[in-house]
């Protein structure tokens, strides 16, 4: 039986429910946004008034839902200055300040479509003020602590974390400290500059990395206290009194013009034979098939096609083998190695202007003119090295010890062919990873590599050569699918005035070095915000 109040209610459900079951059938049902972050790699610059400049690189990739491109990137505290936001392609990109309350941070816009499972790469050059403060548990010193913006909601880890930190020109190694439980990877020296480094691989996307440094306070000028004003005007006054004693005393001195001098510290010399091809103005596609030939060489990887495009498989190691030393630029090259064994050519357009801001970076003090004059010497007495073996197999090991820095030569194919005439046999040894497993040969004709020396076969140096030269223009032309529209994406657009220079873009480069530092509890202003994609 109803009652009269259950059947008012009834009556006002039932047509409630259909007013909703309407509007679902009308309105779309948006799946949730998903979104993963593969790399976030900071370039934090410590300037010395207290400021810090900082570069964002960030490459991320939606994986489900309908999303918009907008992806919000924290900010370490209020007042800081965006001087560009672009994509890898050097275009600019949109950006609003989202700040509110105790929260500063960008949306920035990425450029459309979106398309799934396509990374997104976008950078960031941003100007904060009054990040460094005194480190009161290491009196003389000032520090600063700044933590990535992290993306709570992305799912899976950050594949690449990479923090650099440059200090003010003159701080040594012995004068840097790092914060409790987070010791440097790596110190090194870029120029002047002394850089510390943190890497890590599949960092949790929620959690928040610590990175700061603790340096003297002679590098930074926080601004002057009552006592230096004091100090600074009895300075000025006695200076004004020695001027009017030295002018009633003799007179109208002369002017002297002033004359501005600039050192020039010679060649640098200590560029790899990836990096010094950049320096010598070798085709970016040419200089990225160098990287490939370094990997070949140190058994990273092997090639298993060349036609219409390059494909690579990743090697496997024993657990007894050690990983060989990977530069920085190799490790940015695997990264755009795609598990079906093509080349993201994005990523590898990111992977070689990484390369050529480093050796900006590196020659800054430096002359470019003694450097590349420098390296073709160096090219130079590799050849030689060649063309004075006496004997085949002199020639053989020549060849291999120098083949990086004969790579480097533009005119590599000729000198090539010279330095091994028709009537020398070459016999190729087991161990020549690049000879054997790089792209010498036509598809499906490549030889097995021989397992002991007994089983290789002499080979007409003629051939050899034309093998090697054939194997170095098939990876350049496979490399990427129009050579013309990837050199395009190497040429960045050019940036809007700004108040103040930006600094040259290094690459977080790992030198391998690790170094043991006097731990330091900094206490100072740190940069602690949350990003996300929708």
């Amino acid at each position: 039986m109803v009652t009269a109040k259950r059947g008012f209610s009834l009556a006002f459900i039932l047509p409630a429910l259909s007013i909703l079951f309407i509007l679902i059938s009308i309105c779309p049902v948006h799946a949730a946004v998903t979104y993963s972050v593969e790399q976030e790699w900071v370039q934090v610059w410590i300037n010395n008034d207290g400021s810090i400049d900082i570069r964002y690189n960030i490459t991320l990739t939606y994986r489900s839902g309908s999303p918009q491109g907008i992806v919000t990137v924290g900010m370490p505290r209020g007042g800081f200055r965006i001087d560009y936001v672009q994509d890898v392609s050097g275009n600019n990109l949109d950006y609003d300040d989202v700040s509110s309350g105790d929260y500063y941070g960008i949306d920035v816009t990425l450029e459309s479509p979106i398309v799934l499972n396509r990374p997104n790469t976008f950078i960031i050059y941003a100007v904060v003020p009054g990040m460094v403060s005194t480190d009161a548990t290491n009196p003389g010193n000032v520090g600063m602590q700044f933590f990535p913006t992290t993306f709570p909601d992305a799912i899976g880890p950050i594949e690449s974390l990479r923090v650099v930190i440059i200090l003010p020109e003159g701080v040594t190694s012995g004068e840097v400290k790092y914060p409790t439980g987070m010791p440097f990877d790596n110190v090194f020296t870029e120029g002047s500059n002394l850089v510390v480094y943190w890497e890590r691989k599949s960092w949790p996307a929620y959690q928040e990395f610590r990175a700061g440094v603790s340096l003297p306070e002679k590098y930074v000028n926080l601004g002057p206290n009552i006592l230096q004003f004091v100090a600074i005007g009895a300075a000025i006054v006695a200076a004004v009194g020695v001027i009017l004693i030295i002018y009633v005393r003799f007179g109208k001195a002369s002017y002297i013009k002033p004359r501005i001098s600039i050192e020039a510290l010679g060649a640098a010399r200590g560029l790899t034979s990836v990096e010094a091809p950049v320096v010598l103005d070798l085709k970016p596609v040419r200089v990225l098939t160098m990287v490939l030939f370094g990997l070949l060489l140190k058994r990273v990887v092997a090639v298993t096609a060349v036609d219409p495009l390059i494909k690579l498989q990743r090697l496997e190691r024993s657990a007894d083998e050690p990983s060989p030393r990977l530069w920085y630029y190799e490790i940015d090259y695997l990264g755009a190695l795609r598990p079906e064994g093509g080349l993201e050519e994005t990523s590898l357009a990111q992977t070689y202007l990484e390369l050529r801001d480093t050796v900006d970076q590196k020659l800054r003090g430096y002359s470019r003119a003694d450097t590349a004059n420098y390296y073709r010497s160096v090219v130079s007495k590799a050849w030689e090295q060649v063309t004075q073996a006496g004997t085949p197999e002199l020639k053989g090991e020549a060849i291999d010890q120098n083949i990086e820095w004969l790579l480097a030569d533009e005119g590599f194919d000729e000198k090539f062919r010279v330095a091994l005439p028709p009537e020398i046999i070459i016999l190729p040894r087991p161990n020549w990873w690049w000879y054997w497993h790089g792209p010498h040969f036509p598809p499906g004709k490549a030889p097995v590599p021989p397992t002991s020396p007994t089983q290789t076969k002499p080979i007409p140096g003629q051939d050899f050569a034309n093998n090697i030269v054939r194997g170095l223009e098939k990876a350049a032309n496979g490399m990427v699918k129009n050579v013309q529209d990837f050199t395009n994406r190497l040429v960045p657009a050019p940036v809007a005035a700004r108040q103040q220079p930006v600094r040259g873009q290094s690459s977080c480069v790992c030198a391998c070095a690790h170094c043991a530092c006097a731990c330091a509890c900094v206490s100072c202003a740190c940069a602690c915000a949350h990003g996300g994609g929708r």
